[in-house]
């Protein structure tokens, strides 16, 4: 059984919600992680989801690349029920990266 099919179903509405594209496999291994567009011509950012355990979750966003080489990484943990919140949480922290002066 694939082990994020606990999160599968909130993140997929709020993925559908939001206009993400969700990547559910990388390197033959499930995964979840999706990308976010920054400032033109290259910027791009990650939000990554861990293997839910216990009942809790650790989403990640971080840099991918940047115009001006600045690299992002932060990572928030909660319970699962709280995956919106958590996303939500990432997502704005992405946004403040893009927002920074250049």
């Amino acid at each position: 059984m694939d082990p994020y099919s606990i999160i599968d179903a909130p993140l997929d509405h709020r993925a559908a919600l939001s206009g993400w594209t969700v990547t559910k496999e990388w390197a033959d291994a499930p995964a979840r992680f999706f990308y976010i567009g920054g400032r033109p011509p290259w910027e791009c950012f990650q939000v990554s989801i861990d293997v839910p355990e216990a009942g809790t979750v650790a989403i990640t966003a971080r840099s991918v690349d940047t115009n001006d080489d600045a690299e992002f990484e932060q990572t928030w943990r909660g319970q699962i029920v709280d995956l919106d919140d958590l996303l939500t949480l990432a997502v704005s922290e992405i946004e403040k990266w893009k927002a920074r002066a250049s």
